[in-house]
């Protein structure tokens, strides 16, 4: 076994080069900031670099940060600056702690690499060392290693900082309203008038006071100097604070003043205590990132509102999030624009987490335009003039303001004097508020509040406006109207007006976004992913009008990742859009970028967004194929090819079959349908009913009632059923749906089985809204048509159907929904041969009899039904095993491959690279590469001669140039040529990468864009 690494502080005399020690260790160039020259690429780190300039001595040893997709990774610290001193690497951890960023602390010097985790903790160094896992000799991947796999890190560390604020916040606001007898919206601005000051205070910005950072506590001791206080903070930040009522100070018991003393005190000398409580003394805001004030204050109002969160459907983003639109709406604009005199408008501005990041990216655009870092002037020009918010609620903006003050104020070089404090008002300039009184339900953004002004005035329009649907809010017929207005000029005429299934409010946005930005301009939004795969409730056709007027660019599909770290406490499925604010041209396309679960990345807050293996979707495949995002979402394209065969010997879906043999009532066809809804609290008073709730159920008394439990089998006996006795439903349902002979099928596939489960009732059952039932009674061979109807429901390859076009399974629920159901791709009984008939019966009966192989030869069945071959097959079944949405599914797909798939994997590439090689008269060999048991990536070199293989074979692959290039793009594969007829292929060393169907694929692309590998031509 390899020997690990050992951990030891390194010290010597000489300077370290960081770039230089972090070759040795796989680092990328491009990813290494060093913190002793300023720049615009730094100003996330400003306050850390005005510590440093301020003589900071802990912080004077770190000397730079290395990035992985733009965030911060680990922080980098000179051993030989270090010392020996534990203390001062334990306070290092704490402070940078304290910006919620990276998550680990590197400390380098003479070759050696020791990573901590950062933390908040008490812990001693040799306690917060982390084991990265690294054997001797491999230490090329230790940055690999860490950015993807994030080994040792505490649960819930990415978050802590935001966490402990929102516990003190949520701690002092209480402790005012219940020991104090404080009202709500007095605690609550008293407790973010403390705070403020505090930040002021720890930032040394309170001078012209007559106090420095450790009496800063004192400003709020007492009545006189807690309204002094209250008045200048009033008067210099233009009254954006909250308001107070008449008279709190004086009505104020003793034990409030104490409270809010408790916010401003720091730890004595301002050293930060070595053990470690959640108090505010232990916090240096000098340090903490503006955005977590307004980010607890929005965690604390949803808290205690969530009445109001659930009808708005707002939610806080994370910052990486933020910062990840910002950077792609902005990199899109300066394709056509100067990025650096963009104006960027926020919709839905909140707290302001999107216009803080969009202020800093402007400074930081203008400071490479000008080759200067931007003074006083320049940054006050770009907050009144380049950046707007909307939103409706009140608390928000002025938590907004605060927080564009603060940043404004961080990111300057030369705060003081005092004056340089005092802003011009930013209400109605750049915060706007549309709307009546908080607790009015208005339009806002979306009515007609919003000035011509407005139009067409943005380069960027950015943010996340709510999701909430059915919220009923007054005049929505308004919204309808200007949607309308904004489709005509875009559409062609004569088209329907684009449709707003539920009254949800994301969808609004996207089309005002087209009003407001420029001709050309950006749009960037979070919006819940329903937009993308939803197929009921006219969603399809909202889809299909808003991709037809508006030239989306990409989209981050991110279902996979909710209820994750990535965007803690939202449990909704989203994504992120990205336009061009044009009617999409002829043959325009968006990359779909869906990150897939990864435990540990997605527990420490990170996701993988591999731009460069996206799939390449067409504005007219979303317009033709309602389920194409789905469809590349679970699958891929293989997944569209087999379905497309599927379709075209099986062209009639099941609900339009039972239409024709039926037919319909109501628009539905007969005899199938959900079950009965049993009474609840909604169940209504019928006009002309008897009185009472539901309907009376006596009509079906008498007939025995399908559950759950005596599905195990495929054939029900009616008799071992037990009767129906409900006394009343919620709602009629026609007794002929229940008539036999009966298929009965469970909307919830049992994760264990891996299939749909369904069951056949000669004589008929009763059953609840956990199933779905089609009777067959009108059927002159309806016991064969239910046993038919049994068993390719139950066959995987209706499962992978399925999972590959349902807008909820595998997307927001477990469960799937009668339409999809219904729209499962089936030959007619009437089609089949007589043999195929005897077939079935056969196979049913296997089936009922528990063979072992029974649902295997149902399948086999079904594929020559369906006429598909044995590689659709593999596609079928590869798609199932790595993208069902069951716990034990997720864990597979995560799993490192096996060495047998590995070596499957190379053997099915060869087969399929040897025809076109052949036609160059060479032979195409693929070998895997020697194993870096660290790296997050397997290799594999193909070849088209005899000398690479005798390469391989000796264990050679170029990690020193593989891995920085696939950790730059967090690839899931990378492929470069090595010689005139070598190809080194890199991918995620995850199982889902390796499957036969992956083979297949990457065979395909290397066909077509390495032929001169095939052909012995390449170059390095």
């Amino acid at each position: 076994m390899a020997k690990l690494l050992e951990h030891s502080c390194i010290t010597g005399a000489m300077n370290t080069n960081f770039a230089i020690e972090l070759k040795r260790f796989g680092a990328d160039e491009t990813a290494l900031r060093l913190l002793d020259v300023d720049g615009p690429h730094l100003l996330p780190y400003a306050t850390l670099l005005t510590a440093r300039h301020n003589g900071d001595e802990d912080l004077q040893a770190v000397g730079a940060v290395y990035e992985w997709q733009g965030t911060p990774l680990i922080f980098l610290a000179a051993a030989n600056q270090l010392g020996q001193h534990e203390g001062r690497l334990q306070r290092i951890r704490r402070l940078l702690a304290m910006r919620g960023d990276a998550p680990y602390l590197g400390v380098i010097g003479a070759g050696r690499l020791d990573v901590y985790y950062i933390g908040l903790d008490d812990c001693r160094p040799a306690q917060a060392r982390i084991a990265v896992g690294v054997a001797e000799g491999q230490e090329i991947a230790t940055l690999a290693h860490l950015a993807n796999v994030r080994p040792g890190l505490p649960a819930g560390q990415r978050q802590w900082i935001s966490e402990v604020v929102l516990k003190l916040l949520s701690n002092s606001i209480d402790t005012l309203k219940t020991v104090c007898s404080v009202e709500d919206d007095d605690a609550i601005s008293l407790v973010g008038r403390a705070l403020f000051t505090r930040f002021l205070g720890d930032r040394h910005l309170l001078g012209s006071l007559g106090v420095d950072a450790y009496t800063t506590a004192e400003l709020f001791d007492d009545a006189v100097r807690a309204a002094a206080t209250s008045d200048w903070l009033d008067q210099t930040f233009n009254g954006d604070f909250l308001p107070t009522s008449q008279g709190i100070w004086e009505r104020l018991p003793e034990q409030a003043f104490k409270v809010l003393g408790d916010i401003l005190r720091r730890a004595p000398g301002g050293q930060l205590y070595l053990g470690w409580e959640e108090r505010w003394d232990n916090l240096d805001f000098a340090h903490i990132p503006v955005g977590v004030l307004s980010q607890a204050y929005e965690h604390y109002l949803h808290q205690h509102a969530p009445d109001r969160q659930r009808r708005e459907g707002g939610y806080y983003t994370p910052r990486p999030i933020a910062e990840l639109m910002v950077r792609g709406g902005l990199n899109a604009v300066a394709r056509t624009e100067l990025p650096h005199a963009a104006r960027v408008l926020d919709p839905a501005a909140g707290a302001g987490v999107f216009l803080l990041t969009a202020f800093r990216q402007l400074v930081a655009e203008c400071w490479r335009a000008d080759g200067q870092r931007p003074d006083t002037t320049k940054l006050r020009r770009i907050l009144y003039h380049q950046i707007t918010g909307f939103d409706i609620n009140e608390a928000a903006l002025r938590f907004a303001a605060l927080g564009l003050y603060l940043i404004s104020i961080e990111l300057d070089d030369h705060p003081e004097p005092v004056r340089k404090l005092r802003f011009e008002n930013l209400r109605g300039r750049v915060l706007l508020k549309l709307g009546g009184n908080s607790s009015d339900r208005t339009l806002g953004s979306l009515g007609p509040a919003v000035g011509d002004e407005h139009v067409g005035r943005y380069d960027l329009v950015v943010g996340n406006p709510p999701w909430a649907s059915s919220t009923r809010l007054p005049g929505w017929s308004e919204v309808h109207a200007i949607v309308q207005r904004i489709a005509q000029r875009r559409l062609p005429p004569g088209s329907p007006a684009p449709p707003i299934p539920n009254e949800v409010l994301d969808l609004p946005f996207v089309w005002r976004a087209m009003e407001w930005a420029k001709p050309m301009g950006q749009i960037a939004l979070a919006l819940h992913a329903r937009l993308l795969f939803q197929q009921g409730d006219g969603m399809q056709e909202a889809r299909r009008t808003l991709f037809s007027a508006l030239d989306v660019t990409g989209i981050v599909n991110g279902v996979e990742l909710r209820q994750t770290k990535v965007w803690p406490e939202i449990d909704a499925p989203f994504c992120i859009l990205y336009a061009r604010n044009q009617p999409p041209p002829r043959g325009a396309g968006f990359r779909l970028v869906s990150p897939r679960l990864e435990g540990p990345l997605n527990s420490a807050g990170g996701m993988r967004i591999d731009a460069t293996n996206a799939e390449l979707v067409t504005s007219e495949e979303v317009a033709e194929r309602p389920e194409i995002l789905k469809l590349l979402f679970k699958g891929t394209r293989s997944d569209v090819q087999v379905y497309d065969r599927l379709r075209s010997h099986a062209p009639e879906r099941l609900g339009d079959y039972w239409r024709r043999l039926f037919g319909s009532e109501g628009g539905r066809a007969r005899y199938t349908g959900n079950g009965y809804q049993k009474l609840r609290k909604s169940s209504r008073i019928r006009k002309n009913g008897d009185g009472l709730p539901g309907v009376p159920a006596t009509y079906l008394h008498g007939r025995r009632e399908i559950n759950s439990y005596a599905m195990s089998d495929i054939l029900v006996e009616a008799k071992s059923l037990p009767l129906f006795e409900d006394s009343r439903i919620h709602d009629p349902r026609s007794p002929h749906l229940f008539d036999g002979p009966l298929a009965v099928v469970q909307k919830a596939p049992p994760a264990a089985l891996g299939r749909i489960k369904t069951a056949v009732i000669v004589d008929g059952a009763v059953f609840n809204t956990s199933f779905y039932g089609y009777s067959a009674h009108q059927h002159d061979d309806g016991a064969l048509l239910v046993r038919y109807l049994s068993l390719l429901i139950g066959s995987r390859i209706a499962l992978w159907q399925v999972l590959i076009t349902s807008g909820e399974f595998g997307f927001e629920r477990e469960t799937i929904e009668k339409a999809t159901i219904d729209g499962l791709l089936v030959r007619p009984l009437e089609t089949l041969s007589q043999g195929d008939r005897d077939d079935l019966l056969r196979l049913f009966d296997l089936v009922r009899n528990g063979a072992l192989d029974g649902w295997e030869q149902v399948d086999q069945w079904f594929a020559e039904i369906y006429r598909l071959r044995p590689r659709d097959l593999q596609v079928v079944a590869d798609t199932l095993e790595y993208n069902l949405p069951f716990s034990k599914n997720r864990r597979l797909a995560q799993e490192p491959a096996s060495e047998a798939a590995i070596h499957q994997f190379c053997s099915v590439l060869c087969a399929e690279l040897s025809p076109w090689a052949e036609r160059f008269g060479r032979r195409i060999e693929a070998v895997p590469a020697a194993k870096l048991v660290a790296s997050p990536w397997r290799g594999v070199r193909v070849s088209s001669g005899s000398r690479c293989a005798q390469d391989v074979a000796g264990g050679h692959f170029d990690w020193s140039r593989f891995l920085p290039l696939a950790d730059h793009f967090a690839a899931t594969e990378v492929t470069f040529a090595d010689a005139k007829d070598c190809l080194w292929l890199g991918r995620l060393n995850q199982a889902r990468y390796w499957s036969e169907s992956q083979a297949r694929l990457v065979a395909q692309r290397l066909a077509w864009e390495h032929v001169d590998v095939l052909r012995g031509r390449a170059t390095s």
